[in-house]
């Protein structure tokens, strides 16, 4: 197999639409957390370029699990000194320094393995010499911006007859309050999405019922059903960074849209992980699950727990219609397709997202640990922050875990992502061959001194 340059750029002018700057120091060292997560995708002699070093503990952590020697894969990172950048960005990855550092080690054969293939790593792959299956000309042009948007989502997953919810996409907040107080009537309640964002970071949801929780969001206005535009615009003023001239941007913001969509309160969440190849071979549904959401997005159950088999079925069909889609386009890489089934039944997909997701280290860890049949014999359960403050004495406390260690191949656990110097968080997935089992696992692990 060929060598993989993996760059875990989770958080780039491409993936987030309000400035970095705005980020807590809890939020920042959280992003950067997420840039080690690839680390389970590695092989020895692959090269690993991440925002902060991966922790000592958790390479040998690794080693250990996956049977891999770390002193044979090289791991980077950027200077954030020289370049001014706290993530992998266009500065950091295209400053001199780095190149040189990436050419004395990355070949033509190569393949690249980012989080999102934006035009800065396009132009890093020219730079490094690379073909254009490794970095595919779609790219260059800016073609991840087009499927990780949220408002060319609606576009052209209606042209292909998608199941979304009702909604609209505005420019400016006048707009954005007109559709907010247009969609309000059919459940009482609305969301509003930045077009360029994640985790729910940044979502706003208008709702006339006190005692809705707000998923997937970061604020809750509860409203009047006759609360006017003027009033919902004031609102926005205050909670959402929507534009209020067409011609008029705020410093640090782009020109883009607002999604807004009506908010099906008490639905279950749900996500699919599409591997779309190139020309003649059919893009694979890897994995998919339940998305446990508290109130946003904290980790996954797979395979889902409460998704009917009919809407499992629809949901992974869409997913493939959808994925066969982008690669008539050129698109090369991974889908991770979110929907919905609402109170009444319905499937619905929220958002597409072209890039690694918050599964693909699950994915990979569970295949190689479990094997690639994983999932029909097996539930997994995963945590994103379980609070942690000594990485190694959690993991030594796993392995003397009979319940834990998976050594009778029935359930288990593992350390995904090491944040304890940080955040003092770790995640974790737990595995058993029944749903059962599984919790147990979970249950045992959330116990044990840490």
């Amino acid at each position: 197999m060929p060598r993989q340059l993996v760059i875990g750029n989770a958080t780039t002018e491409y993936t987030y639409q309000s400035s970095v700057d705005t980020f807590s120091p809890k939020i920042l060292n959280k992003r950067h957390a997420e840039s080690t997560r690839t680390a389970w995708l590695l092989r020895e002699g692959d090269v690993m370029l991440t925002d902060r070093p991966l922790t000592a503990e958790f390479l040998q952590y690794l080693g250990q699990t996956l049977g891999l020697d770390p002193g044979r894969i090289t791991f980077l990172t950027h200077d954030e000194e020289a370049t001014g950048s706290a993530f992998l960005d266009h500065p950091s990855l295209l400053h001199p320094a780095m190149l040189e550092r990436l050419r004395a080690t990355v070949g033509p054969d190569w393949v690249m393995v980012p989080y999102i293939h934006d035009r800065t790593i396009a132009t890093l792959g020219r730079r490094l010499g690379l073909d254009e299956e490794a970095n595919p000309s779609f790219f260059a042009e800016g073609g991840s911006d087009i499927f990780n948007s949220k408002a060319f989502f609606r576009a052209w997953s209606g042209g292909l007859g998608v199941p979304v919810p009702r909604g609209q996409v505005t420019r400016n907040r006048a707009a954005t309050a007109a559709a907010v107080t247009e969609l309000l009537p059919e459940t009482g309640s609305v969301i509003v999405k930045q077009d360029f964002s994640g985790s729910g970071l940044g979502n706003v949801l208008f709702t006339t019922d006190d005692t809705l929780p707000g998923i997937g969001v970061s604020i809750v206005h509860v409203i009047a059903p006759t609360t006017d535009e003027g009033e919902i615009d004031k609102l926005l003023a205050q909670s959402f960074p929507t534009i209020e001239q067409s011609r008029d941007f705020p410093a640090g913001l782009r020109p883009t849209e607002a999604v807004v969509e009506v908010y099906h309160g008490g639905s279950l969440t749900f996500y699919s992980e599409v591997l779309v190849p190139g020309p003649g071979r059919e893009p694979e549904v890897l994995n998919w699950g339940g998305m446990r959401m508290e109130p946003t997005w904290n980790g996954f159950e797979l395979p889902p727990l409460d998704l009917p088999r009919a809407a499992e079925t629809e949901m992974l069909v869409w997913s493939s219609k959808m994925a066969q889609y982008l690669q008539t386009t050129g698109y090369r890489g991974l889908v991770n397709c979110d929907s919905i089934l609402t109170p009444a039944g319905e499937l619905l997909f929220s958002e597409v997202n072209a890039r690694v997701g918050g599964c693909t280290h699950v994915h990979h860890a569970a295949a190689r640990v479990l094997g690639p049949g994983y999932m029909s014999e097996y539930t997994v359960l995963t945590r994103n922050d379980l609070s942690c403050r000594d990485f190694t004495a959690l993991a030594k406390a796993i392995d003397n875990d009979p319940l834990l260690n998976g050594r009778d191949g029935g359930s288990g656990a593992l350390l995904l992502v090491d944040d304890t110097p940080y955040n003092e968080v770790v995640q974790y997935l737990v595995y058993g061959t029944t749903a059962e089992l599984a919790a147990r696992a979970e249950e045992r692990l959330q116990g044990l001194p840490r």
